[in-house]
């Protein structure tokens, strides 16, 4: 009796080892599923920033072949761009307005609110406005392919209160964009804006 009552003593505490064991194991579990769900969240937003930024590079691709037996971009403006249809194909025009990847409104032309550009001036600008607090963060610090970053002069982070350029040539503002400094910046969303040579 004495040996049934260890034997059932010893079962009991290795089934609570067990149980034990179970649990952490089932907790483990739960905590890598809600980590990698977090993940590919983040990356989620940061594929449509990916998508964006490939639409901005087709966009300033078009653009300038549009215009590279021209000495300069004179005339170039948004309203110029969708009646010359010269926007890429994934890209879509609704009531006079130019529409990028996030469905937000685009302009281009020689400043953020797409006047056009005036004769002798050699540069454009492709500004995405109205993106929300993630998507002007990540569209902002993407890192675009190298043949990208050989045609811009600037970047603007445009919020609220105040517009920030990033450059080549600026120490404290320089380019590509940190990630947290555009998450600063971006704090209540904004537009983004490119300057092209």
């Amino acid at each position: 009796m004495k040996k049934k009552n260890k034997l059932i003593k010893y079962a009991k505490r290795l089934w609570d080892k067990i149980k034990r064991g179970r649990f952490v194991i089932i907790l483990a579990c739960i905590v890598a599923i809600v980590v990698l769900m977090m993940l590919l969240v983040l990356k989620q937003r940061n594929i449509g920033a990916r998508e964006a930024g490939v639409q901005i590079e087709q966009l300033a691709d078009v653009i300038r072949n549009h215009y590279k037996s021209r000495p300069d971009y004179w005339g170039l403006s948004t309203a110029e761009i969708i009646k010359s249809k010269i926007y890429p194909e994934d890209m879509t025009v609704v009531n006079g307005i130019l529409l990028g990847y996030f469905g937000n409104s685009v302009e281009v032309g020689m400043d953020f609110s797409g006047t056009p550009v005036m004769p002798t001036i050699r540069d454009f600008i492709i500004t995405y406005r109205n993106l929300t607090k993630e998507q002007c963060s990540a569209l902002a610090s993407d890192r675009f392919r190298k043949s990208f970053w050989l045609g811009i002069k600037n970047v603007a982070i445009i919020n609220n209160s105040s517009v920030h350029y990033f450059g080549w040539d600026n120490k404290e503002s320089g380019l590509p964009i940190d990630k947290n400094k555009a998450t600063e910046l971006c704090a209540n969303g904004g537009a983004v804006s490119f300057k092209f040579e």
